[in-house]
């Protein structure tokens, strides 16, 4: 939910009078007309989470990713004014546990900030100080807020080099973040324009950073890439495993619409795309659920259902009941670790199934399950 803009509002405005308009377009709001969302008139005793977004767009280039192709690729940021008013009501609300729904909660990186002053831009580096400044603005504001405030927020691997970044995370409440891991090879990285993550042993000691500074890692890993091979899937769950990740979620490329992915995928069909139920292929979100393929791209050297399986067997590696147990040692108490167990073999049972797109009456129950057992497992030290 987080923050809305006010050209919805002129969308419901519309809708009241009986003259909705066939297309708006919204474009790239400043931060200035971000407004808070009516967390009032939500039923409270139907959300755990709240959602607060800070900061939009995104400087980087990912294939897979539509954020920098709809929010721009210059990050706006909500003063911390503003961010911290909502934030302040969804805890009066009831509200413990906020995700702040930010594509990269840091938008300025030190190499940043070192190209800028290399290449003598002073508008240029004044601009990023005043961003990354407001950055720690807010999280010094957030580290005022109740100790059991608990935030969970998204961020790319660059963040690791950043160590005072890391530490007033920590101090801000900010328990985890989801880090964009995607491929554990430079070729793979290389598919998906996100050449500036690491690999090999490097790739772990920048993940293991995160959990020194106190900064619980979801490492999100895309398989099937044109690239990957069958070693690749072995090499991805070792990664995961050796990396001391928290959480980790591996899923099968998909092309989403807008992402240069999707207009590749889409071009390469042709004018006459398969269909599905009498769908095209290219309208996937159209097809019923259970006739969605599980794999949308021709690999070269591996069938999807080899596809499947070998990812799946990822998850079953990563969440065995053994390795389970051992990344929850973090947590003091025998009740807390045994919360932190359940929960990670639910959130296996969610999404194990080569991504997001699994049995929607399997996620619901799921959903109720983590909703009891989530707040033993963050009272005791997560």
């Amino acid at each position: 939910m987080g923050m809305v803009t006010l050209f919805w509002a002129q969308v419901l405005a519309d809708c009241r009078v009986g003259a909705p308009k066939p297309v708006y377009v919204g474009g790239q709001i400043e931060a200035s007309d971000f407004v808070p969302a009516r967390w009032d008139l939500v039923p409270r005793n139907r959300y755990m989470w709240a959602s607060v977004q800070t900061v939009r767009g995104c400087p980087k280039h990912c294939s897979f990713c539509s954020v920098w192709r709809t929010d721009g690729q210059r990050p706006r940021q909500g003063t911390s004014d503003v961010v911290m008013e909502e934030i302040v009501q969804l805890r009066r609300l009831g509200f413990r546990f906020i995700a702040l729904a930010d594509d990269n909660f840091h938008p300025v990186t030190l190499t940043d900030l070192h190209l800028a002053a290399q290449q003598k831009s002073t508008a240029r580096l004044n601009e990023l100080k005043a961003l990354r400044d407001e950055r720690f603005e807010l999280m010094s504001r957030l580290a005022q807020l109740p100790d059991d405030t608990v935030f969970f927020t998204q961020i790319t691997m660059e963040a690791a080099e950043d160590p005072e970044f890391l530490d007033a995370m920590k101090a801000a409440h900010i328990k985890g973040a989801l880090v964009g891991v995607e491929s554990v090879t430079p070729a793979g990285l290389k598919d998906v324009y996100k050449d500036f993550n690491l690999v090999g042993e490097d790739l772990i000691e920048r993940l293991r950073t995160f959990r020194r500074h106190g900064v619980h890692v979801l490492g999100s890993c895309i398989l099937g890439l044109p690239s990957d091979r069958p070693e690749t899937f072995d090499a991805t769950a070792a990664a995961a495993i050796s990396a001391d990740l928290t959480f980790a979620q591996f899923v099968t490329l998909s092309p989403y619409p807008g992402t240069v992915d999707f207009n590749r995928w889409e071009k390469g069909l042709g004018a006459n795309p398969p269909t599905i139920a009498g769908i095209p292929l290219t309208r996937r979100w159209l097809i019923p659920q259970a006739l969605r393929p599980k794999l949308y791209w021709h690999h070269p050297v591996m069938s999807a259902e080899e596809i499947r399986s070998r990812t799946q067997a990822v998850w079953d590696s990563f969440y065995s009941f053994g390795r389970i147990w051992k990344r929850s040692r973090f947590i003091k108490s025998s009740r807390g670790r045994l919360a932190f167990l359940l929960i990670s073999k639910i959130y296996r049972q969610m999404y194990a199934d080569t991504g997001i797109a699994t049995d929607s009456a399997r996620v619901t129950r799921s959903g109720r399950w983590v909703r009891l057992l989530a707040k033993p497992c963050c009272l005791e030290g997560v």
